[in-house]
């Protein structure tokens, strides 16, 4: 069997789902920022954020009714986090989402949790 860091983005995106046609698979990578050169990579050449992108991509299209998300922004790019929250927007269930950054969850977000209010905080 074949480890993830020795197969292609589109190998293991099409092995999470089967039922995907190839284009739809290269779709949605694409959807996530990858180029199609980064599509037909291997996995193990791809920078830090390439391969979030791809963990990413399995996340997005997985049939579940509750995302938890920590700092899911970190290392993605603009059009990245673009398309992150443009998937969360149309999600169907619940979010958990850490993250520092006001500007991606504004618009996304029904609440928020101050964790600065539960910290022990050390004089």
């Amino acid at each position: 069997m074949k480890t993830e860091n020795n197969r292609t983005c589109l190998e293991e995106v099409w092995d999470e789902f089967p039922h995907f046609t190839q284009y739809e698979v290269r779709a949605a990578l694409a959807r996530c920022g990858l180029t199609t050169k980064h599509i037909e990579s291997k996995v193990k050449v791809l920078s830090g954020g390439e391969r979030a992108k791809v963990r990413l991509c399995k996340l997005i299209n997985r049939e579940t009714n509750l995302l938890v998300l920590d700092e899911p922004t970190n290392h993605l790019d603009v059009d990245a986090k673009n398309e992150l929250k443009r998937a969360l927007k149309e999600y169907k269930g619940s979010v958990l989402l850490i993250s520092h950054e006001p500007d991606f969850y504004e618009g996304v977000v029904t609440g928020v949790w101050n964790g600065e209010n539960w910290t022990t905080k050390m004089f």
